[in-house]
C-alpha cells in the first residue's frame, strides 16, 4: 500500500538540475568560444579574453564540484520532515 507520510526521495535528484545545467553552461560557453575564435578580432586581445573565460569557467566549475563533493547525497528527504516546516500560515498578518 503506498502511504505518503512514508515516501521518500534522496537528495541527489537534485543533482540532476546541477548536471543539466552544467551541460547547458557547457554548450554555451563552447558557443560563445567558436564565435570568439571566428568572429573577434585576431590577435593578442582575442586569445586573452578566450583563455580567462577558460581559465574562469574551470575555476568556478571545480570550485562547485569540490563545494558539493562534501554532502551526504544518498540521505533520503521524507515528507515527515519536510511538513514540519509547513504552519498553515503561509501570509502571516503583518
Amino acid at each position: 500500500m503506498f502511504d505518503l507520510p512514508n515516501f521518500s526521495i534522496p537528495i541527489y535528484v537534485f543533482l540532476f538540475v546541477y548536471v543539466a545545467y552544467m551541460l547547458f553552461y557547457v554548450l554555451y560557453a563552447l558557443f560563445n568560444i567558436y564565435h570568439l575564435i571566428r568572429y573577434g578580432v585576431y590577435g593578442f586581445g582575442l586569445y586573452l579574453i578566450v583563455t580567462i573565460f577558460t581559465g574562469g569557467t574551470i575555476i568556478l566549475v571545480s570550485g562547485s564540484v569540490f563545494l558539493l563533493m562534501e554532502y551526504n547525497w544518498t540521505y533520503p528527504i521524507t515528507l515527515d520532515e519536510a511538513v514540519d516546516y509547513y504552519n498553515e500560515d503561509l501570509f502571516p498578518a503583518l
